[in-house]
């Protein structure tokens, strides 16, 4: 988010000097590089659907749009496709959602039982009642992304400063310097948190308080011998979800019964036989081929989870302190939705509205009035 924006920024010319303080250039611990990289359609907030649509034609681009002289920004975009399985429960709002979709001119399909198997013979059907295929949507290399938006910003002139911020410096009515842990500042007029699954602690620098917080989510890497068709990114009820990558398939489920908090370590405690008693028999039962894979690595990430609707929370948050600006909460849908806030960002930073999109249905103010605004369904 943080170097979506800083591009958006210094691609309109308008906005001055840009600078984005972050602690590790590596992006060792990140959470974009950790994550799976989907863009759907597939959602049902016309706000999140309009978002992915805008996503999509840009990442489509990409590699032209972030090309440095003649090197193109590769994303390995692969328009292959989403698939939702849901069980009987889920039909309605898989139909409602489908609807919406319909209306915010989505081009997918409802699958009956007999289409699904037509269309995809691996897909298993057990427990299956109805399932939602949008072929145009697919997914990118989340760290290819990142990268791009990051060199192109620093093409166009934002300053990238390996350091941390340890403090915010206010006025009465605006922040003023961001003190880093190197003992410098930085002055700025307009400042923006885009810190993912840390974002709570720059907020608590001003007494404000995001319910954002850091949830481990732990992926796979597999590969299964049985030949199978092409797939898309295929997701059901359950969480479980995968997509092809190379000459395997990545994937797994959100451990939604862990705690909040930061956890890298994959290979013990709660995580240590997860793959095979919890994500296995889901995965085998999306497609029965997947009874007889080989496990090559998991990794953890962390999503920056909203525990107040699972929704993103944009613009203001700090009382009386217009200029400190957040898009933070994505539960997941960051990197899809990232070309999306990073303009909506800008727009909030130059103009202090929205100028393309409306998302103002996805400001801090719902949380203050407890109006949830989340997705349903399938999320």
């Amino acid at each position: 988010m943080g170097s979506a924006t800083a591009y958006f920024l210094a691609a309109s010319g308008k906005s001055g000097n840009i600078t984005v303080i972050e602690p590790d250039p590596t992006y060792a611990r990140a959470s974009t590089p950790a994550g799976a990289g989907g863009v759907r359609r597939l959602m049902s907030r016309p706000e999140n659907i309009r978002m992915s649509q805008y996503s999509l034609d840009f990442y489509a681009g990409f590699h032209d749009v972030m090309a440095l002289e003649a090197t193109p920004a590769e994303i390995q975009f692969r328009r292959q496709g989403y698939l939702f399985l849901t069980n009987a429960e889920g039909v309605d709002a898989l139909t409602t959602n489908f609807k919406t979709q319909q209306d915010e001119g989505v081009p997918a399909d409802l699958l009956d039982v007999e289409a699904l198997r037509g269309r995809f013979p691996s897909v298993g059907t057990d427990g299956v009642a109805l399932a939602c295929h949008s072929p145009e949507d697919g997914w990118i290399d989340p760290h290819g992304a990142l990268m791009g938006f990051r060199k192109k910003a620093i093409s166009l002139g934002v300053s990238f400063v390996k350091d941390r911020v340890v403090g915010l410096e206010t006025t009465r009515t605006s922040v003023s310097h961001a003190m880093l842990e190197s003992g410098g500042k930085v002055e700025g007029n307009i400042f923006i948190n885009t810190a993912g699954p840390w974002v709570g602690e720059i907020a608590a620098m001003t007494g404000a308080k995001l319910p954002v917080v850091p949830m481990c989510r732990v992926q796979h890497f597999w590969r299964c011998a049985h030949e199978i068709e092409p797939l898309p990114l295929i997701k059901d009820d359950s969480g479980a979800f995968f997509r092809p990558e190379g000459d395997g398939f990545a994937g797994g489920r959100p451990s939604f019964e862990i705690e909040p908090g930061f956890n890298w370590d994959v290979d013990r405690g709660y995580f240590a036989n997860y793959f095979e008693e919890t994500v296995w028999p889901l995965l085998a039962n999306m497609v029965p081929k997947f009874e007889t894979i080989k496990l090559e690595s998991t990794w953890a990430g962390h999503y920056a989870q909203n525990l107040f609707d699972g929704n993103m929370i944009i613009g203001a948050y700090s009382k009386g302190l217009d200029n400190l600006l957040t898009a933070c909460g994505f539960s997941g849908h960051g990197i899809m939705h990232a070309p999306a806030v990073g303009r909506a960002l800008s727009e909030l930073a130059m103009y202090g509205q929205f100028k393309t999109l409306d998302l103002s249905r996805m400001g801090f103010e719902r949380v203050l009035e407890e109006k949830p605004y989340a997705e349903t369904g399938i999320k």
